[in-house]
This record gives C-alpha cells, structure tokens and sequence, in this order.
C-alpha cells in the first residue's frame, strides 16, 4: 500500500532524528543516555497547562488501604545495558531515556545495533541486541505495559435492519492510522494530557480493524496499541497487529535476518513469537501486508514462497491448537497489486502469489481498485468463500491540486456496493458535465447474492480534514480548536458509514466519481458504508449487564465520582486515555416521528452529535443537537413542541433474556422542554416499526442538570433497540450514560484484594531540574473480568491532592511531576456500581 505511506515515510526520512549525543572517546563508539537532555513534553501536550495549576481536592476523607511504594531503581536516565525495554528505533531514545516512559510496541526483527543505545567498545557497535526471537513478557520491560487487559466482547448482529440493502453475509475492515503519523515515540498506551486524537467511535460497522503503522525506521512488526485493543474489544470489534513488509521504502535482506530464521528441522522461529506476541498482549491476529520487493520483482528482497511458507507454518500451529486463544487468531493478506484474476488466455491466476496467499490466510484484501469481477472466476462463484474476499476503497487518495477525492464536501456520497457486487456496466448512468461520474447499476444484490465483502482505508482522513480546517479558525482558544477538531472529525466520520444526511433510508443513493468539483449534494446523494453492513452490537444475550458512558477517551474536562457520591468536574483538564473509553452508540443519527415513524435527518437539522462541553462522567456525553459552533459547542434543533419524537441510541438483538431493567442520564437544555415527557422505549424484530414503552418509568433529579430515568422492559418478542421518546421545542437533548441489565441481577461490585495487593515502581527516573517519573506496578489488582472499573491517580501537594493521571491497567506510568510528593492516592472506581475505593501509596 505504497501509496499513502509514500508521503509519511518522506515525511520522516527527512525528519532530524533529535540523537546527537556520540561519545568518540578511544576505544568507545556509541550513545550516551547519561547527557541526552530531558524530554520536553509540551511537543505532544502543548495545551496542558501543568499539573500543578490544576484543581486542588481535600484529602479522601477514608482510606481502604494504606501501602508504601517499593522502589526498585531510582536513576536519572535509562542505562539500557542494564534495562531492557525491547526494540527502540532511534527516535525513542532522546523521549525514552531521560523520562522512563513506556512506549507503544514496535520492532524490527533483528533488534538495535548496540551503537543505537548504548556506549559500548567500537569492536561490537554493530553487533545486534534485542531480538524479537528473544522477546519474552518477563525480561522486555516495556512489554507488560502493552497488555490489554479487556477480552474480546462477544457481539452479535442486531435483530432488525435499519435498511433493507443492509447484507448480513458482508463484512467491513477498517484500516486506519490510529495513531497520529509515528507509531514510534509515541505513549499512547498510559495516555497523555491532549484533548484530541485520532480515534474509531463507528465500531458497528467495524468487524475487523488493522491499526495501521510501520515503515523500516520505526519498525515493521507492529501490534495494535494497548489502548486502541481495549476500547476496540470492549465494543466487541477484534484488531489485527501490521507485519509491514515495505519494499518500497528501505527494506533490505540485512533487516530480515532475524525473521527469516528456522531452527534445526525447518521451522521459522518468527512465527512462535508473531502467535506469542497476540496472545500474551491480547489483540487477534495480524495484517500481512506483503510487498517486500517494492515493484523490482520477486526475489530481489524475499521470495513469496517464503512467506507462504511461513503463513503455513503459523496455519498449522494456530488452526491445531486446542487453545482458544491461539485458535480463534486470524491472519489477514495482502499484496500489493494484487487480485484474485484469471487471465482470459491462459484461465490461470494472473497474479500466482496473491492466489498463494488467499490460500494461506484466513481473509484476503485484493489491491485498490478491485472489485468482485476479479474474484469470481477463480472462485468458481462460491458465495461462502467470496465473503472472506474484501475490496477496499482509498477515503485518503490524492487527486489533482492535492485535493481529497473524498473530501468533507463528498464524504457520505461513496457508492460502496462497487465493491461488493458484480457492476451491470452496460445499465450504470454517466452523469454529465463531470469526468468519470456514474450513477451504478449492479446484476444483484442482498443476501441471496454472491458477494465480497467491503474495506475502507485510511480511515482516519476526517481526523486529517479536522486538523486542516480547523487551522482556519480564529477567535477561539486552543483548547476550543481541539474540541472542535474532535466534534468535526467524529461528524464526518460517521457520514462515511451514514451518508451525508448522516441517517440511513431505504432512498439512499450513491455515486461514484473521480472529478474533485462534483458536488453531490446538488444531486442527492447520500451512501454510507452502513447502507451495506448490519450493525454489530454488544447488547445480547452473552452478555448480562451493559454500562456506558460513551467516553470516546478523550475530553477538554473530566468528570469523577467524589466520596460523597456527587461528581467533580475538572474544567481545564486536557485528556486523551483511550483505555479508559466505553461502548459507543450503535445509533446516535436514528430519529423518528413517534407517531408515523417518518425517519428525520440532517436535512431536518436534527443530528447526533460528541457533547465535550457537557460530560456526566469522564469527558463526553452524546447529544442530539442540530450542528455545532467554531467552538465545538454542539447547537439548539426546532422541533414540533406538539410532537414526539424517538430516539434510538443502542442496537440489541436480546432473544433468550427479554426482561430488562434500564437506567439512563440525560439532560435537557431549552425552556419549552419538560424532562416528564421522556420515556424509555424500545422495539421488538416485528417488521412493523413502533415503539413500545417500558413500564414503571421513574424520573428523579440527579446533579448538575442531570436526570436519572428508569424503567422495565418485559417483552415477550426479541428485543432489537433501545432508546428515548422525547417531546419536540428548542434545545438538546444529551444522554450521559446508560445501563442495560438482566432483571433481578445484582451488579456485582469491585473488591480489591488489600491481602495481596502490592504497589511498586520499577524504575523511578529522578532528573536534575526536579522532576520525576514512575513506572508502577500493582500485583493483584484489577481483575480481568471487571471491565467497567478504573483508577484515577492523585499527587500530595501542601496538604491536598492534585489528579495527574487516570487508567485501568495493572502496569501504569506517571510522567513529570515537577514536586517532591509525599504520597500517591489511588481512586478506584467501578462506575457501574459507583462504588469508591482509596488507596493510599506512601513514598519513601
């Protein structure tokens, strides 16, 4: 996928590596991590204001347990002669080295020459260290920092289709730059104190994500961050690590030595440590992009072969394991230009290693461009093994004067059965006065026809679009610019699944164009991906309780449960904890008339809409509004005061356990709203769409403009969606968490094990100019099964406590704290029982 990458690897090419400090004294070649100057942290957080100008809190009234930290190593910097962290590219020396921080995985198989890190004797500054044959949970100290810790949620389709094009047989994979441009140096996986980031929130479409990354100075084999699994397996989508084997940029025979080795009878060593590494991290596989010889010709860097050995290798062991946990990986393929075509002349496969591969893999990715003619054939029209074939369309190609194809002004337009159906070029419409736009036909469509399945590349091209036109913006503070950058980008988003009227209709229509002036809303146009894909959801019957505040992990504020049962909300508070984040809503765009349930949409300036401005917990609320300002603010709708309306928020597909108790918190702005009319409703897979209201509805007041309503539902009839009835005047209404359980099931609280609990810091690196940074790690502590709690972290300060961090891992890092503390206090919250424990952390 030579295309895209291309820029960013040129990007970072010529980007200066920050690594100036070379020791040549006699007999000694190398870096000297003792004179690397500290880290500045304002270049990833450059909106954070420091921890000690933020909010003062009174000491926890009553401590659970009082533990003093064990330090294990105090230093001033790294000595990675003697500390380990795995693979480092040059880049994460200068950041790594003088602060301690743990980074996001990534490796190149033979490891660093000692040159790169270390100051050692000239004859061995070439000699390689850290392998990732080596590689081992136990002895890689950055390793256990990289662990997920919330398994794979079981999801299902929903129980009714939004729209009628909706094929349950196609699937989507999601392809997205996760993280902003470098995978290395990057420590997404403890968070960092910046509101926006690049993020996935559309996870009901997304069966399978690849976090994208890797080129051959930051690593070729690279595992999804931690973060990303965790808010990835919580909304019940699994995601693929990236073996990026770029010919294109720099890849040579020396970089894969280590990846090519075999022990004595034959086997490749790599692919024990590629099932290790998804197995002891906790993501589902890995994304084989195979273009090791970048267009020179097979064998010039590796022979396909080889690879299809290895894929063979690791089919064999994975495919007869009795684990579960290596059996249920996947390996997805790929090859650049490659397709499934049979040559006309000869009726073999054109491209013989992309065939090799579709073989040796669990799902195929065919080249841009490619559609389900080139499948076919060679598939003998077999419909359950077309499936596992997705073609894929580029949302970040470059055109003419650099312009997106699929920019803000025709995102949502995308005529996405090209990819899965066979086209009927014969009856497609060219639309005119553009060049190459077409209105398309298809021989057949929906369940009962052959099909692929679909993929979206570069998917984070709205994160892109938000950061360039937000720069236009004056008048606004920064941390404005970036809650407007979240709002916009997360907008678009959904446009791609939704279309431009960001609501699905069996109307809908799309387009397929190469012409960068086509406009499509002059022509109607609105297609989204979810026109073709059934929504997934969590909400099922493997599942008991559903919670969520729909965080998407990131805020301009952050609001926390306090001992007295109410919530703090932190104003000024810059936040990006991505393990922290919750399910999203399956639906925010769905409303309907109640009475005829005539569907309204962005047309009627209705929409769902990221609240940052008005968290219940944590840092968003989702709210129907009817766009947002320059601020990000979301905006009053105008509705019939006379008329409700419904709101459908979460899929569900509830078939055995049909009795449900369900709590939601909302807030109402606008005075001609009455917080009495809402009510609890939901649907059943009838075909006839009308919503049913629960019984014993109850609306209490809870704080700061919150309302807490419940309700019961008790149907007889599988359950397909949930959501609120709402009286029609001006304002918003918000929606800031939601439980969804069994009647009669108790919620069962978090108990932590004080017996057994330990807390220390493996390495606490103490610079010159006062400040200092932990790596912590607690042993019996969270329990994997306890999804829905979460720790926030509290700094000692003249008699009261500042929050410096927040997680929900059982290895954590606290960065830059620029005061001698006394004391650490460690909040552990369950949010579904809004239960509080405090541990008290003593510093010796």
């Amino acid at each position: 996928m030579k295309k895209l990458i291309m820029v960013l690897n040129t990007i970072f090419l010529t980007m200066p590596v920050g690594l100036t400090v070379i020791s040549c004294k006699t007999g000694e070649y190398a870096v000297d991590t003792s004179t690397i100057e500290d880290y500045d942290w304002s270049k990833l957080e450059p909106n954070f204001p420091g921890y000690d100008s933020l909010e003062k809190y009174n000491l926890p009234s009553e401590i659970n347990q009082s533990i003093e930290l064990n330090v294990e190593k105090k230093e001033e910097y790294i000595d990675y002669s003697n500390f380990n962290t795995g693979y480092k590219a040059k880049i994460d020396i200068p950041k790594q080295a003088p602060t301690g921080v743990p980074l996001n995985s990534h490796f190149m198989p033979n490891g660093n020459l000692k040159k790169e890190v270390m100051n050692v004797h000239d004859s061995t500054r070439n000699d390689y260290i850290n392998s990732i044959l080596d590689w081992d949970l136990n002895t890689n100290k950055d390793a256990k920092y990289n662990i997920s810790r919330i398994p794979l949620q079981k999801n299902s389709k929903v129980a009714k289709k939004w729209v009628n094009s909706q094929n349950i047989n196609i699937k989507e994979l999601n392809i997205s730059n996760i993280i902003d441009e470098l995978t290395a140096t990057h420590n997404t996986i403890v968070g960092k104190n910046d509101t926006f980031s690049r993020g996935i929130n559309n996870y009901q479409y997304n069966d399978i994500i690849v976090a994208w990354a890797g080129n051959v100075n930051q690593g070729i084999i690279i595992p999804p961050p931690t973060d990303v699994v965790q808010k990835t397996h919580l909304n019940g989508s699994k995601i693929l690590g990236n073996i990026f084997l770029d010919g294109y940029h720099g890849l040579n025979k020396e970089m894969l030595k280590d990846f090519l080795k075999k022990d004595s009878e034959g086997n490749f060593l790599i692919v024990d440590v590629l099932i290790k590494l998804c197995v002891e991290l906790g993501f589902d596989g890995w994304f084989w992009n195979n273009e090791p010889n970048g267009g020179k010709g097979n064998g010039k860097i590796l022979d396909y072969k080889v690879v299809v050995e290895i894929m063979k290798q690791w089919n064999q062991k994975v495919k007869s394991s009795v684990d579960e946990k290596i059996n249920n990986l996947i390996l997805f393929g790929y090859k650049d230009h490659g397709s499934l075509d049979i040559d006309p002349k000869t009726k073999k496969p054109k491209v013989e290693e992309a065939v090799e591969i579709y073989h040796n893999t669990d799902y195929y990715l065919s080249d841009f461009g490619r559609t389900l003619k080139q499948s076919v054939d060679y598939l003998n029209y077999d419909k359950e093994k077309l499936k596992d074939v997705f073609n894929m369309y580029n949302t970040g190609v470059w055109g003419e004067g650099h312009k997106k194809f699929w920019n803000k002004d025709n995102i949502g337009s995308y005529d996405s059965r090209l990819l899965a159906y066979l086209l009927d070029s014969e009856n497609s419409k060219e639309i005119p006065g553009y060049k190459n736009t077409y209105e398309l036909k298809f021989k057949n469509e929906g369940e009962d026809a052959i099909s692929n399945s679909i993929a979206m590349f570069s998917s984070h091209n709205p994160y892109e679009i938000a950061v360039i036109d937000s720069a236009k913006l004056t008048g606004i503070t920064e941390i404005e610019r970036d809650i407007y950058k979240l709002v916009y980008a997360n907008f678009y988003d959904e446009m791609m699944y939704t279309g431009r009227n960001k609501s699905l209709s069996n109307d809908d229509k799309g387009v397929y164009t190469e012409d960068i002036e086509f406009k499509p809303d002059e022509k109607g146009y609105s297609y989204g991906y979810g026109d073709l894909i059934l929504e997934n959801t969590t909400l099922n019957d493997w599942n008991d309780v559903f919670f969520t505040n729909f965080s998407t992990g990131n805020g301009a504020k952050f609001a926390s449960l306090n001992d007295e049962k109410g919530i703090d909300i932190e104003n000024n508070y810059p936040w990006t904890n991505i393990n922290i984040a919750d399910v999203q809503p399956t639906y925010k765009w769905k409303i309907n008339k109640s009475d005829n349930q005539k569907q309204l949409s962005l047309k009627d300036k209705i929409s769902g809409f990221y609240d940052y401005y008005n968290p219940y917990l944590k840092g968003n609320s989702i709210s129907l509004g009817s766009g947002f300002n320059n601020k990000g603010e979301i905006e009053d709708f105008i509705l019939d005061s006379n008329t409700s309306y419904d709101w459908w928020i979460m899929g569900s597909n509830y078939i055995k356990n049909k009795s449900k108790d369900v709590e939601m918190i909302v807030k109402l702005t606008g005075n001609d709203m009455n917080i009495d009319d809402l009510k609890i409703i939901y649907d059943t897979d009838k075909n006839d769409e009308q919503a049913i209201e629960a019984e014993d509805i109850k609306i209490i007041k809870d704080q700061n403009g919150w309302f807490k309503i419940t309700g019961k539902i008790d149907s007889n009839k599988t359950i397909s969606k949930i959501g609120l009835k709402f009286k029609g005047g001006k304002g918003t209404l918000k929606l800031g968490q939601m439980t969804i359980k069994n009647s009669n099931t108790n919620l069962v609280n978090f108990e932590t094990n004080y017996n057994n609990l330990k807390i220390s810091s493996e390495l606490q690196i103490e610079r010159g100019n006062g400040t200092s940074n932990y790596r912590i790690n607690f042993e019996n502590f969270l329990k994997d099964s306890d999804i829905y709690s979460y720790y926030e972290i509290y700094a000692e300060l003249n008699n009261k406590i500042i929050r410096i961090t927040e997680g929900n891992k059982n290895d954590y890092y606290i960065k830059n704290l620029n005061w001698k503390a006394n004391n650490f206090f460690i909040k552990v919250i369950n949010n579904l029982t809004k239960k509080l424990e405090w541990i008290k952390v003593k510093l010796i």
